[in-house]
């Protein structure tokens, strides 16, 4: 999608609003092409699924090559195994009894890893498996430099991990990853190619400190968009976690990423009142279309499609504030589209989402993994 095209088709007029559309050929692309880009640098794909919630999305992921899954939470791969995806990374620490609990049941479904920082942690999943005579591979998370979870790349961590991998057998180290997310505060492209190379160094750093002591770290894992989009075919790196990737959005568009025809999600609102010539307000506030901003290179919380001098400046709760600097001729009662800041948070607000082709709605996919307890969203 452009902002030059018609932002809204007489084929999405019998819509409710706010609506979450994804545009299904712009999704597919960015799929393949991501598929293409870690197999040409010979990194096993394993996409984080926290990014679109969905079953069917990670069904395409899937047949256009994903080894292997990455979730966040126990929900989501509760969700995926359920519906037969058997390679699951939860890239979250398995703390407390009952995510250990569920744990155990959905190993008993699926090949599950974890990841911790812990020792402490690695003990408890090791006697949780024990005890429920299952095997769960954990890989021990690098800090580096997001500030986030994570131990530092020096040789005590190394020790750590060498200590806890002699001591755990059900639960067994399958490896190291990390997690670059301070890439979306770079101010250019210099600054995302940096965060990728601290990324994979730490991860190295750690690998080789691993081997002097004898440790195999046979996966080494790194995650972010813009980072996988800076991979190289040289390094350490065995897996790759893009997340954002199958739809971008305006941070992506701002990094300078890829362009705003790559962006597939958009919501779909309607203009509700107009109180003057140079301000609309429009039915997507902050619940549905997510307050985030992850970089000062946004202006506003989205871009409007098809309207680039309308800016999003201000959400309340059912309300999105649009503002132009010249007077608006868009009227109250007509539709627009925004396409998000943050794509992932935006779609855990919807239930649902309208794929489309085209002009017209061709299919409805259910956000079929949200929540947290193992009832919902089914």
């Amino acid at each position: 999608m452009t902002e030059s095209e018609d932002p809204v088709a007489a084929g999405l007029a019998g819509l409710t609003t706010p609506s979450l559309l994804v545009d299904g050929p712009t999704l597919v692309e960015n799929v393949r092409s991501m598929a293409q880009r870690t197999r040409e640098r010979r990194v096993a794909l394993w996409p984080h699924t926290k990014t679109h919630k969905s079953t069917a999305i990670a069904a395409l992921q899937r047949e256009h090559g994903a080894e292997g899954l990455t979730v966040a939470t126990v929900r989501e791969a509760e969700a995926l195994a359920a519906a037969g995806f058997e390679d699951l990374l939860l890239a979250y620490p398995p703390v407390g009894s009952w995510r250990l609990e569920r744990l155990i049941r959905l190993a008993k479904m699926a090949r599950v890893r974890v990841v911790l920082d812990d020792a402490s942690v690695a003990a408890e999943l090791d006697r949780a498996c024990r005890a429920g005579s299952v095997e769960i591979g954990y890989l021990w998370e690098i800090e580096c430099g997001t500030g986030r979870i994570g131990s530092p790349p020096e040789r005590s961590t190394a020790e750590t991990i060498a200590r806890t991998a002699e001591t755990t057998r059900a639960a067994a180290f399958d490896g190291l990853m990390a997690f670059a997310g301070f890439a979306y505060a770079a101010p250019d492209e210099a600054g995302i190619r940096s965060a990728a190379q601290k990324e994979g160094a730490a991860v190295r750093m750690v690998q080789e400190l691993l081997a002097e002591l004898g440790v195999e770290a046979r996966t080494t894992s790194v995650g972010t968009t813009p980072t996988v989009h800076n991979l190289t075919e040289e390094g350490p790196v065995t897996e790759a976690r893009p997340g954002n990737y199958v739809f971008y959005d305006t941070t992506q568009v701002a990094l300078g990423l890829v362009p705003l025809d790559r962006c597939a999600l958009s919501v779909l609102g309607t203009v509700v009142a107009r109180p003057n010539a140079h301000r609309l307000i429009v039915d997507t506030g902050s619940k549905a279309l997510s307050s985030d901003r992850l970089t000062a290179k946004t202006e506003g919380f989205g871009t409007v499609l098809g309207h680039p001098e309308l800016v999003v400046r201000q959400l309340y709760e059912e309300h999105a504030i649009l503002s132009s600097p010249e007077p608006c001729p868009v009227p109250i009662g007509a539709r627009i589209r925004i396409v998000p800041n943050h794509a992932c948070t935006c779609l855990n607000l919807h239930d649902e989402i309208q794929v489309l082709e085209g002009d017209e709605v061709v299919d409805t996919w259910r956000v079929n993994a949200r929540n947290w307890n193992s009832a919902a969203g089914t």
